[in-house]
């Protein structure tokens, strides 16, 4: 759709007739007219102004609220999916190494049952060590999709959404250490932390990434 027919469908999702739109506009209900019409077209001050009237974002007045929603929602399913997985790799990762240090420790016992145990305390070790490798790998390869998906698909999503995704990643990473590590006889929290921590500084790499290409199309839409 055009950006007239945008506008026009904006405004009645709105329930506003044209008068009313344009008195909160602060300009002539002709002026909104010739915008629907393709007569003339708004300027980047007046495009700022109908997406705050009409509660949208600039993508929403340029390419229509149905796209806009269709790639946000792409957007939050991803973000999601990369949440529950990253919380459940956490989760086992963290299982893995409280196993070998509550069931299979590396002292006591008989040399036989030493060996046996000795033997699958580092076969949980490794499979710690793999799993946490491949949750770095995953969340690298999670937050570079969803940075382009959020950048390609022109998802306008605001700083609180943002750091309450922040928030819920580091609590889902890092919970289940630090539940695991008050029953772990030999490590503490700051061996199961790190990986989580890795992830939750890498996530506010691409946050910071996010916020600077944002800031860097606004200018260039300003200018």
């Amino acid at each position: 759709m055009s950006i007239g027919e945008n506008l026009r469908q904006l405004r009645l999702q709105k329930g506003l007739t044209q008068e009313q739109a344009a008195a909160k506009l602060h300009i002539t209900r002709q002026a909104l007219s010739s915008y629907e019409s393709q007569r003339t077209q708004p300027d980047i001050h007046m495009l700022l102004a109908l997406a705050e009237v009409y509660e949208t974002d600039l993508d929403g007045i340029l390419y229509g609220q149905e796209t806009s929603l269709k790639n946000l929602r792409r957007l939050r399913t991803l973000a999601l999916w990369l949440l529950a997985l990253l919380t459940g790799l956490s989760i086992l990762s963290a299982a893995f190494l409280w196993s070998a240090n509550a069931f299979f420790p590396l002292t006591g016992g008989q040399l036989e049952q030493m060996e046996t145990a000795v033997a699958i305390h580092f076969r949980l070790t490794d499979a710690w060590e793999t799993l946490d490798g491949f949750i770095l790998l995953l969340s690298n390869l999670g937050f570079l999709g969803l940075l382009l998906l959020k950048q390609m698909g022109k998802c306008n999503l605001s700083l609180g959404r943002r750091v309450a995704y922040m928030g819920a990643l580091a609590g889902g990473t890092m919970l289940p250490g630090l539940v695991f590590s008050l029953f772990d006889p030999v490590y503490a929290f700051i061996n199961y932390g790190i990986t989580p921590l890795f992830l939750w500084a890498r996530m506010l790499l691409f946050f910071i990434i996010d916020l600077a290409v944002d800031r860097f199309r606004k200018r260039k839409k300003a200018a």
